[in-house]
């Protein structure tokens, strides 16, 4: 837990690799006391997006793309060194009203991360009357996948590393033992009519009955699933494989229809 973002006994969407890969720089990052504010992440991230358009206004082009970079975990709101979902809704929201746009390409390099918030920034995107392309040279994985897939057309470089790993679970921690072991005495004290109340964390601390949470990641990941194959419609083949988690390459992602074509990023911005 850290600022307002809230990563326990919620869903997750995230390859787990690729959290081991950034859990070193966010133990620095805490140890050093380098993260950003979210004011100055979030000012940052816009003034990237302002100074390009400037730019291409000040060269006289009356029509240009915008690049939003979606590099890093996936959260809801800005923290760390990311820029939050709920940021990029906001940006995507001033760029399908400005008549210069003429798209949007979402540089992704991801392997996932929150539950919350994904699926609202994706159903934006895949409603953008903008022309969207989603591409990555590096990972595509989990909640990534989500705004990845919303995309209107989907590219990827021959070189980047991987896409897929769909799915869902909710990392459960309970830290009572910590503060006991320190002589903390904890017990909660429940209204008598408050049965439900904190029913699957009760379940878990108490009884070691995981199926709750179970049954509220299942729920999540239909959505997810559901986004997809409406998103994707008849273009993705099901190799049996893919809803159950597996990853693929961007060679094999081709060939099962998560991708539409393999390019740089230049070929990709040429569309627009």
């Amino acid at each position: 837990m850290h600022g307002i973002n809230n990563y326990l006994n919620q869903p997750m969407m995230i390859e787990q690799n690729y959290l081991m890969s950034v859990l070193s720089s966010l133990v620095l990052g805490f140890k050093t006391n380098s993260f950003e504010s979210p004011e100055k992440i979030n000012q940052k991230f816009s003034e990237q997006i302002n100074a390009h358009m400037n730019t291409m206004a000040s060269k006289g082009a009356t029509q240009f793309p915008v690049v939003i970079n979606i590099i890093g975990p996936i959260i809801k709101y800005s923290d760390w060194y990311y820029t939050g979902t709920q940021t990029i809704l906001n940006i995507c929201k001033y760029l399908e009203v400005d008549e210069r746009v003429s798209g949007v390409l979402f540089n992704i390099d991801s392997g996932g991360g929150m539950g919350d918030g994904t699926p609202e920034l994706a159903d934006f995107i895949f409603n953008m009357q903008t022309p969207t392309i989603g591409y990555s040279n590096g990972n595509v994985c989990s909640a990534a996948l989500w705004l990845f897939s919303a995309c209107k057309r989907r590219i990827m470089s021959p070189h980047a590393n991987k896409i897929g790993s769909k799915g869902v679970y909710i990392p459960y921690s309970n830290y009572e033992g910590i503060f006991t072991k320190l002589g903390a005495v904890i017990q909660d004290i429940y209204a008598p009519d408050s049965s439900l109340k904190n029913f699957a964390w009760r379940q878990m601390s108490e009884n070691n009955n995981p199926k709750p949470f179970e049954d509220s990641a299942k729920e999540f990941n239909a959505v997810f699933t559901n986004d997809i194959k409406r998103f994707y419609g008849d273009q993705l083949k099901d190799d049996g494989k893919f809803f159950e988690g597996e990853v693929y390459s961007p060679q094999q992602a081709l060939e099962i229809g998560l991708i539409d074509e393999l390019a740089s990023i230049d070929t990709a911005l040429e569309i627009f």
